[in-house]
């Protein structure tokens, strides 16, 4: 009976595991539009396999990266047509650090029109600290599905991180925009602590 127990437990928390990764993203309809390229804007903040993950939207911004073979930091400035820029950070909610040396990619889909765009997301460092980013023109108005990969990080870990983070993750995040500002956003899973993480879950 105990045997039967716990595997129905562990059944139970695998099938949570999924949902959470595969779940469509709750709308939550902002008070007043916003406009992103005017202040940062929280998208969504969700939970997935042991490691919080948020993503927000401001103007986009010249980066320094580094570049070529050998890589050197060079300017990378905003290009023709990008208005965004990507703010993802996966947070680890023990210690609510930003969780360094992962690979972040994004995948982003206009449900209203079709079209489609993906990129890497950067390591960058500003005043709000680390995070992963990348400029984006977007794909016009219309609402969008954006699936955030994060690939499993490559530092050592002490004992009681021994067993986190060992897959890579993906996360959903829905957002709209009408006329260039955005009306709805994903509902955070989880509250704000930190971060310049405004709005918490209702």
């Amino acid at each position: 009976m105990k045997n039967l127990l716990l595997a129905t437990t562990l059944i139970a928390t695998c099938a949570f595991g999924t949902l959470v990764q595969g779940a469509e993203p709750r709308v939550q309809v902002l008070p007043a539009p916003e406009d992103a390229t005017k202040k940062s804007v929280l998208v969504g903040r969700n939970l997935a396999d042991n490691m919080i993950v948020t993503f927000e939207m401001e103007a986009a911004k010249d980066m320094w990266l580094h570049i070529g073979n050998p890589p050197k930091l060079r300017q990378r400035p905003v290009r023709k047509g990008e208005i965004y820029h990507l703010d993802v950070k996966p947070l680890d909610p023990k210690s609510n650090a930003v969780i360094s040396y992962e690979h972040v990619t994004y995948r982003l889909l206009n449900r209203t029109t079709g079209r489609k765009m993906s990129g890497v997301l950067h390591p960058m460092w500003d005043n709000g600290g680390l995070h992963y980013a990348a400029n984006s023109p977007l794909a016009g108005d219309g609402a969008y599905e954006l699936t955030v990969s994060v690939g499993v990080p490559s530092f050592g870990r002490a004992a009681e991180y021994k067993e986190l983070w060992l897959k890579p993750i993906a996360t959903k995040f829905h957002f709209k925009i009408v006329d260039g500002k955005i009306m709805e956003v994903s509902e955070p899973m989880v509250e704000a602590r930190k971060h310049g993480e405004s709005r918490a879950t209702p």
